[in-house]
């Protein structure tokens, strides 16, 4: 179902959320519940809005269910909770969870059908596009080494590893999305896009490696905020480290990269329509053949 949410999105009236539940044995091990489990939904007020019931819930997997509901027309909007019910070796097993309802103050839902200033403006590419989109952010993290992963505490006390990337996927395709628009334009202007299979192959270094200068450009610009330091007596500045080291390599690649563009598009310099500032020597007694490229560019001698 296309309007269907998880449910730790934002979810908006008449939308469908997709509720699921997890059940395991005291190994932590995956197992299905004896019964199918019963589900009881609560509005923000507290008052039971569906269940419990088993009706609608499905088996997706082992130990794992789920249910679509669909949230009423009126809301309300708040917090509402999911609660589960299961069996699993004869003991009685309950969860609770809770999905967000809100309403059309957020910016990026537009409920009107009209588009507004500061919406959400969603990356539409093709597969093909996508595909070769994903070759070359591999290479940006490669580059930048930009993903990582920290190790953290669940609310069991279990040690948990979460993603911590320095740059976001979105943020990596702008910064592609800006490198293309800049490959395009300087100096002769091209129309290439990311559909285009052989020239990402061919060219897609030069890609990455404008990406790669936006990316240390933006991050040198938060670097130099954070070496700032607030005291008593005022601003105290603490000598740049980091943000000069990404200044540096950024100043020194946007020379080199620059002229790179330049090489690589001097290449695909198209030829001059007709006979351009040709100057023919042979036959120059015919004086129509002559004045040709001056009739090309409608002028007179």
């Amino acid at each position: 179902m296309a309007n269907t949410k998880a449910r730790g999105e934002l979810i908006n009236v008449r939308e469908v959320v997709n509720l699921t539940v997890s059940f395991r044995d005291g190994n932590g091990d995956l197992v299905d519940s004896t019964s199918t489990p019963t589900v009881t939904i609560a509005q923000p007020n507290g008052m039971i809005l569906l269940g419990p019931t088993s009706l609608g819930v499905t088996r997706t997997s082992l130990g794992n269910y789920s249910l679509l509901f669909t949230i009423p027309p009126n809301g309300p909007y708040g917090v509402f909770q999911d609660v589960w019910v299961g069996n699993v070796d004869s003991d009685r097993v309950e969860a609770a969870f809770s999905f967000v309802v809100v309403g059309t103050n957020i910016p990026s839902i537009s409920s009107d059908g009209y588009k507004h200033l500061g919406d959400e403006y969603p990356f539409n590419y093709s597969q093909v596009a996508i595909q070769n989109i994903n070759k070359l952010i591999k290479m940006i993290r490669a580059r930048l080494n930009s993903s990582g992963k920290v190790k953290i505490k669940d609310t069991f006390g279990n040690d948990e590893w979460v993603t911590c990337d320095i740059f976001s996927t979105e943020t990596l395709v702008t910064f592609l999305a800006m490198a293309l628009s800049y490959f395009n334009s300087i100096p002769y202007f091209t129309y290439f896009t990311f559909d285009d299979e052989g020239f990402i192959a061919q060219f897609g270094e030069i890609l990455v490696q404008g990406a790669v200068l936006y990316a240390l450009a933006s991050q040198a610009l938060i670097e130099r905020g954070r070496e700032y330091q607030i005291s008593d007596n005022g601003i105290n500045f603490t000598p740049p480290t980091v943000s000069e080291l990404l200044n540096s390599q950024y100043s020194g690649g946007l020379a080199t990269y620059f002229e790179q563009v330049k090489l690589i598009k001097n290449s695909m310099r198209p030829a001059p329509l007709g006979l351009g500032v040709f100057s023919i020597t042979a036959g120059g007694s015919n004086p129509a053949l002559r004045r040709q490229r001056h009739l090309k560019a409608r002028r007179l001698i």
